[in-house]
């Protein structure tokens, strides 16, 4: 990276900070910090659902699989656009007419605040520990890109770039400081404008990395053999099939998906921000998994993690490069802050202001939320220094198996049942967690 892609990025991190610190002093009380007043236009929370789901991560490790295995990444994503259409169709209306600040208002009000603590602790819990992947995949795109000297203090004795670690807390800490800051309407915010910037590098990467190989004929000419089935190795129609089927579950009725619902003005409104979500998620893959892809007839070599911005690296003029980092960190930033939100506001409303402070103001409450929110922080930085060791690939895929039905279906089935009750919640989880357990004990 050279010294203008350093400003370019510096410059971005110091506006999501700004964008921030402009809505920190909108906020009057926890609705607003929650839930944006519920007056978020449909178009920003489905850009916001879309960014939602995007992360480094989508780089690292679909990148990873479209340099090794070529078409069948691209088919994995659009899964998610067609489970979206699903949810479109028949759920995300459904949330937005419950008329509540928070998806755990619902479930204390379907099942129980036994529930929500389940729900709570067990869910939350794993979740945010789990975003240090995306921290962690962002780190690792960014310090490839940063060779230091031997004997820097912030060096990696081993690869001689930037520590991932260091990196990975101080990119952590400045997600946490804009999340605190703003509440949801700067989520929403950062989330269009990091949506600008990453449709702006896309487009601009993949013509340039076209070229580079010699035009699109020459690229499927240099393609390694069945680099253009739509499934491959482990990725077969049978995992797609349930890919979608955890995905219709996962935006659907997880809090941070659904929180997008309730946050907009009427029931149709949430239902084009789910279709907004599905059209995006269907078209994006093309383009997105693209140039990892074009990088494998290139250099066949590589680390696949690494596929998507060496591919950057090696077609970008100078000062680009630092466009396509800031593009990833804000998908990365934006998973996170949506996260860390949707969380804290069910610890702050439903968990303290429930059974410690019920006499609190609201005043206290956001304060208290903006506490929690960084404490939710810490904890994901601490998933990010931990969870590689295990397998950033494997963990991903585990805890999408392992969490989204057990514990999302009880709560979309209720959407549509009153008969579904908190044993449900348990058979689910118990049924369901068995289950996967010995998939992958079999496996």
């Amino acid at each position: 990276m050279l010294a203008i892609d350093y400003y370019i990025l510096i410059g971005f991190l110091l506006g999501m900070l700004v964008v921030g610190g402009f809505f920190a002093n909108r906020i009057k009380n926890t609705k607003d910090m929650f839930s944006a007043g519920g007056q978020s236009p449909w178009w920003v929370s489905g850009l916001s659902s879309f960014m939602t789901m995007f992360s480094a991560g989508t780089f690292v490790v679909w990148g990873g699989i479209a340099y090794q295995n070529g078409l069948v990444s691209v088919t994995i994503n659009m899964a998610i656009g067609i489970a979206a259409i699903f949810v479109g169709l028949f759920i995300a209306h459904r949330w937005q007419r419950m008329g509540l600040s928070t998806v755990a208002e619902y479930v204390a009000i379907r099942f129980s605040y036994k529930t929500v603590n389940i729900y709570t602790w067990i869910h939350g819990t794993i979740s945010i520990f789990g975003l240090g992947t995306c921290l962690y995949a962002f780190s690792r795109i960014f310090c490839a890109m940063v060779p230091l000297e031997g004997s820097h203090i912030l060096a990696d004795s081993q690869t001689g770039n930037l520590s991932i670690p260091y990196t990975s807390v101080f990119i952590g800490l400045i997600v946490i400081a804009y999340a605190v800051a703003g509440g949801l309407w700067a989520v929403l915010m950062t989330d269009v404008l990091q949506f600008i910037v990453l449709s702006t590098s896309v487009a601009i990467v993949v013509p340039l990395a076209i070229a580079r190989v010699g035009g699109l004929g020459e690229f499927v000419t240099k393609a390694p053999e069945n680099f253009f089935k739509p499934v491959a190795a482990d990725y077969t129609w049978l995992f797609i099939i349930g890919w979608i089927i955890v995905f219709i579950f996962k935006a659907g009725g997880e809090w941070q998906f659904a929180q997008r619902y309730i946050c907009v003005p009427t029931s149709r409104d949430a239902r084009k921000s789910a279709f907004l979500f599905a059209v995006l998620y269907l078209i994006s893959p093309i383009f997105m998994m693209l140039p990892p892809m074009i990088y494998r007839t290139i250099n066949p070599n590589a680390h696949h993690e690494e596929a998507y911005i060496l591919m950057c690296k090696h077609v970008l003029p100078a000062g680009m490069l630092g466009l396509i980092i800031a593009a990833m960190f804000s998908a990365t930033a934006s998973l996170i802050s949506s996260f860390l939100n949707v969380f804290a506001a069910v610890l702050t409303r439903d968990f303290y202001y429930k059974f410690f402070k019920p006499d609190a103001s609201e005043t206290h409450l956001v304060w208290m939320g903006r506490m929690i929110t960084f404490l939710l922080g810490l904890f994901m930085i601490l998933g990010a220094l931990i969870i590689p060791r295990w397998g950033i690939t494997r963990y991903i895929i585990a805890i999408a198996s392992l969490l989204t039905g057990p514990l999302v279906l009880p709560i979309i089935w209720g959407l549509f049942s009153r008969h579904v009750n908190e044993k449900a919640v348990w058979a689910c989880l118990i049924a369901n967690g068995i289950a996967t357990l010995l998939i992958f004990l079999v496996r």
